[in-house]
């Protein structure tokens, strides 16, 4: 009978080393399976771009923004260095645009002074908001009279098979407004934290004698 219980032993480290081959061996197949849809994505698109010829017209990402702000209701103006100035929501966007992608600007919507005290807490703000957030929050350097400028940026793609490009466009166009709103939320807490260290900060050199005479 003692013999028995090694040879058990075994049986179940055989069985247990299996099973956890069976699961590698699926994982490494459900990988693989995904390795080769993603080559074959690259190699359609590969194929597809050896196969056009200069003759090729560029896709109008200009005019399908154009046409997409249309339809919400704004009236874009196209410039002539291939931008588009549009106001949405009292907020004034510039846009530029290369193949089918286009990067959208919320420009100059705030500015401090280089010198300001709060600078410090509100670098912290935008780089909180630049973690969690879809647009990007970008401080200038300071120009001539020392003003720190707050802009926003976002890269997106359009297709003009996309059925679903005005619902998008105003999505992205919205969550600028969020990233403000998320920067001033930031600077507030941040600004709050401090105060409550300040509150429970003992002073420099006061001491509680808890011993009696």
């Amino acid at each position: 009978m003692e013999s028995i219980f090694p040879i058990i032993g075994v049986v179940f480290l055989l069985g247990f080393l299996a099973n956890k081959l069976n699961k590698k061996s699926e994982e490494e197949s459900v990988n693989h399976h995904y390795d080769e849809v993603v080559a074959d994505m690259y190699n359609t698109q590969n194929n597809e771009g050896m196969k056009q010829d200069n003759d090729t017209p560029k896709p109008d990402t200009q005019g399908l923004m154009i046409n997409t702000l249309s339809q919400l209701g704004c009236q874009p103006t196209a410039n002539d260095d291939g931008t588009i100035s549009v106001q949405y929501q009292g907020e004034n966007f510039h846009m530029e645009f290369g193949g089918m992608y286009a990067r959208v600007w919320d420009p100059m919507w705030a500015g401090i002074k280089a010198d300001d005290p709060d600078l410090p807490n509100i670098r912290e703000a935008v780089n909180a908001t630049n973690f969690n957030f879809g647009p990007t929050v970008v401080m200038t350097k300071p120009d001539e009279d020392g003003v720190i400028g707050f802009h926003s940026r976002r890269d997106i793609m359009l297709h003009p098979a996309c059925p679903d490009n005005v619902p998008f466009v105003k999505a992205v166009l919205d969550s600028f407004f969020d990233a403000k709103e998320q920067v001033r939320s930031n600077f507030q807490q941040i600004n709050a934290q401090q105060m409550e260290m300040q509150r429970n900060r003992r002073p420099v050199g006061f001491t509680v004698n808890n011993a009696q005479e």
